[in-house]
């Protein structure tokens, strides 16, 4: 029997209610559905705490192991504070796995980017590089710079060439894009100061003069560091020293000669020590000395009839006890549980609910020894054995600041602050000479002041710093 001619069925009306009722549900599984988005975008936020590039388990084929280390020493080292995101498109689709054709995302676009910067809460450049098999799939990368303060990159303009250059090659498109997203967007009177004439020996004077003041405070502040670090360095210089020479003699030549490059390692740390003058001088001496008790570890595995180990970094709770060996979760006194790399040890202890004897710095852990210790920490973990991101937020937060500053103080630094506020200065002066009405649009439809914002996107919300650049595409 047809529909048409159906009479025994449910009434017009139940149709009706039934039909509402289903797209309520619809309507509930797909505002379920963008809760497991942003849950994703809470998730990529935590692994990206620190500068650098996180890619997701299940976009790993999209970018080799080895390369995507390198690009995250790159990313960490950039001036401009990038986080980097590879993550699989579909965990950007509401719809997930169960779409069959195309791809929606929840957000596209530098609001994309700006969805990381929200949970993270750091100024910076934030990437988000989607994977799939076309544009159609949701293929595409998006950047956002929000700061305040300092200069302003070519994030833009740093995604075209990427796009440009390498699509669909993922892993060269972010070396493109960090290269290019390190370069500051100068104001146009910096490139034409050259040709002023006159003004430019004016100019050339004050940039010799404020590269020298910048010289100096920089110097201040490096021997404010060392004299805080050398006794420790001379004290691990001396342990280590007096552990070396109790090194047993043996005919075996490979473990004779691991031997006599350990005694090598620490006789150059302990050179360096004594002609330490700046950050980089204390970075070398750690990350020698980490050197050498990562040859320690290997020449005693091979006394012991045990594999030589891979590099792993040291024990985030004393450098001293040498490379770690485990993994343990670790909350700090304030933050969020995070997984430390720790020594056999101190993984003892922590398994026996005790809290492990931290390396101090005065009389604070030295992860609490803010910029005074932030070349230690990066020899550290950044060193010839290997490089690894730090897992404590001081420690980037200190760096942060440092290497702001600093940049900030050099003659560049100086000239896009004075842009900046010669910018500032002729908005204020348009916006009075309007009709002095509020407008809306911009990020959330507030005020127009060119200030942060207030604005909540899913499962983040943050104090928006200003947008200085962005941008996305599919390719």
């Amino acid at each position: 029997m047809s529909l048409a001619t159906r009479r025994t069925g449910p009434t017009a009306a139940a149709l009706g209610l039934v039909a509402v009722t289903t797209l309520g549900f619809a309507s509930t599984n797909a505002a379920a559905d963008e809760t497991d988005v942003n849950r994703y975008l809470d998730e990529v936020a935590v692994e990206l705490a620190e500068p650098g590039v996180w890619v997701d388990p299940d976009a790993a084929d999209a970018i080799g192991t080895a390369e995507a280390a390198e690009l995250d020493e790159a990313a960490a080292a950039a001036p401009a504070g990038m986080r980097i995101a590879v993550v699989p498109a579909w965990r950007l689709d509401p719809e997930g796995q169960e779409r069959l054709f195309g791809r929606t995302l929840l957000y596209e676009g530098e609001e994309l980017a700006s969805q990381l910067y929200d949970r993270v809460g750091v100024d910076g450049v934030y990437l988000v590089m989607s994977v799939a098999d076309s544009s159609y799939d949701g293929r595409g990368l998006w950047g956002v710079q929000h700061s305040e303060d300092g200069p302003t990159y070519h994030v833009e303009d740093a995604i075209d060439q990427a796009v440009d250059c390498c699509a669909p090659d993922y892993g060269p498109m972010i070396d493109r894009f960090i290269d290019r997203a390190s370069d500051v967007d100068h104001p146009f009177y910096v490139d034409a100061a050259p040709w002023a004439g006159g003004a430019a020996g004016i100019a050339g004077l004050w940039w010799g003069g404020t590269a020298l003041s910048a010289r100096r405070r920089r110097r201040a502040d490096e021997q404010r560091h060392l004299d805080v670090v050398r006794p420790m360095l001379t004290e691990e210089v001396i342990e280590l020293s007096d552990r070396v020479s109790d090194l047993p003699t043996t005919s075996d030549i490979g473990q004779a000669g691991l031997t006599k490059e350990i005694l090598d390692t620490v006789e150059k740390a302990r050179h360096r020590l004594d002609k330490a003058a700046t950050d980089g001088d204390v970075q070398a001496v750690t990350s020698l000395l980490g050197t050498a008790r990562y040859k320690i570890a290997c020449l005693e595995a091979l006394q012991q009839g045990r594999p030589v180990p891979e590099p792993t970094p040291p024990c985030f709770f004393d450098p001293r006890h040498g490379p770690s060996t485990q993994e343990r979760p670790w909350t700090p006194s304030y933050g969020v549980r995070r997984n430390t790399p720790v020594c056999d040890q101190c993984a003892v202890r922590l398994d026996a609910g005790e809290a492990p004897q931290a390396r101090q710095a005065g009389r604070d852990s030295y992860w609490e020894g803010g910029e005074d210790l932030v070349a230690y920490i990066e020899g550290y973990w950044s060193g010839s054995a290997g490089s690894w991101r730090f897992p404590h937020d001081d420690h980037s937060a200190a760096r942060g600041r440092l290497w702001t500053r600093w940049h900030a103080d050099r003659p560049r630094g100086r000239l896009a602050s004075m842009g900046k506020s010669l910018s500032r200065a002729a908005g204020d002066a348009m916006t009075s000479s309007g009709d002095g009405s509020d407008s809306g649009g911009g990020w959330g439809g507030g005020s127009s002041g060119g200030r942060s914002r207030r604005r909540s996107f899913g499962g983040g919300s943050s104090r928006r710093s200003s947008r200085r650049s962005g941008g996305g595409r599919r390719f």
